[in-house]
């Protein structure tokens, strides 16, 4: 097969740009229009990082990538980006400044995506099965490239259940105290703690909002959507990306036929929504070290940490280890620390009945008054007075 005669001939009728890769390493792009630095070189590593023949990668500003792998040989098509709808110069925005370009090329950009066709995901799935058809002779259902093919996780039984099954029975959004803890979770950016959720046995049963199990599933993902959305931006997630991503989980889920891939499309909902609140608490990189540092200190929340007992643990200079914190989250050491317990305080006075007192030893407090001297140094009221208007 001539695979430059084929990503020539899908990039002219698709009218998006196609790269050709041989033995892992990039051969040539073909598109009418020419942007540097090429789109795909800041995300290469993401897309390429699912192993199917065919599959579709969207980046931080929701536009999308396909990656078609060659059975017969070692050659790799990379088609994209797209985007669902016209780029805005505030949407271009964004994208150079994930790309690290200046803003000045805004306009550039703009321009470059102007004459890239905008396709709805569902027309963008089904090119990639097509091309995935006529290059390894596969028939590929567009909802098989919508929840992807690597292991989520271990789930509990109940989440994951077969088509016989009705989804009332079994939706895991259905006591108000569960409610309120997984939204604090997204709120706070608790990937691991998300991940054990649905690992426990599923607790009760949602209302019923439409007399078919499918219509059910769908209606109950719309209804996470807008709550997790909420409760993302409340955790520092910017409204737009929040509210981009709501819709893009919305329009997955209307694309799917069957219960089960339903219920894994609302899991990665939740953890993608986790996953970027994570992201954000972290600062503006959201590098490894602050990754690691966050995750220690959530581990080890009720425990009187120094400075030097964290740099210790993540093997690094002590001095070195505040410079970074600095850099990346524009607090110092101890600042996030407080600020972590602080948070954490918000959500136990939020979704638990732990008095203040007893709040105040679980993260570690001297006392209970100190605790509280804290809190409203951080937030303007004291701890009851919050409780009192959360619920």
């Amino acid at each position: 097969m001539d695979y430059e005669y084929l990503a020539n001939s899908l990039a002219s009728l698709a009218g998006v740009a196609v790269r050709t890769y041989v033995n892992g390493k990039f051969q040539k792009l073909y598109h009418h229009m020419k942007f540097s630095p090429d789109f795909a070189i800041t995300e290469e590593q993401n897309i390429f990082k699912n192993q199917g023949d065919v599959s579709y990668y969207m980046d931080e500003n929701f536009l999308f990538y396909g990656l078609f792998r060659v059975r017969a040989a070692d050659v790799a098509l990379v088609m994209g980006p797209v985007a669902q709808s016209a780029v805005n110069r505030e949407h271009a925005a964004r994208i150079l400044r994930h790309m690290g370009e200046p803003i000045n090329r805004t306009e550039e950009l703009v321009n470059y995506f102007a004459s890239v066709p905008a396709y709805p995901l569902r027309n963008f799935l089904q090119i990639l099965c097509t091309i995935q058809y006529f290059i390894n002779g596969e028939k590929q259902e567009v909802s098989s490239l919508i929840i992807g093919g690597e292991p989520l996780l271990e789930l509990s039984p109940g989440v994951l259940y077969s088509s016989e099954q009705k989804a009332p029975e079994r939706f895991q959004h259905n006591t108000m105290e569960l409610e309120e803890h997984m939204l604090s979770c997204v709120e706070h950016g608790k990937v691991d703690e998300i991940r054990e959720i649905f690992k426990r046995p599923v607790e009760g049963r949602a209302g019923v909002m439409a007399h078919s199990a499918l219509r059910q599933e769908k209606n109950l993902i719309v209804c996470t959507a807008t709550l997790v959305s909420r409760a993302a931006i409340r955790g520092g997630l910017d409204p737009e990306t929040a509210f981009s991503l709501s819709d893009n989980f919305i329009q997955k889920a209307e694309l799917l036929n069957a219960l089960e891939d339903l219920a894994r499309l609302n899991v990665q909902m939740l953890l993608e929504f986790t996953r970027r609140v994570e992201a954000a608490k972290c600062g503006g990189n959201g590098s490894a070290l602050i990754r690691s540092a966050r995750h220690y200190l959530l581990a080890h929340m009720g425990e009187n940490i120094s400075t030097e007992d964290l740099s210790r643990v993540l093997g690094m200079n002590r001095t070195y280890l505040c410079k970074r914190f600095q850099e990346e989250t524009g607090q110092t050491v101890g600042h996030y620390m407080t600020s972590m317990k602080m948070e954490e305080a918000k959500r136990l006075l939020a979704v638990t009945k732990k008095s203040a007192a007893e709040i105040a030893l679980y993260l570690g407090y001297s006392s209970q008054s100190y605790f509280v001297k804290v809190f409203k140094r951080q937030f303007g009221i004291t701890p009851g007075e919050y409780r009192g208007r959360v619920r």
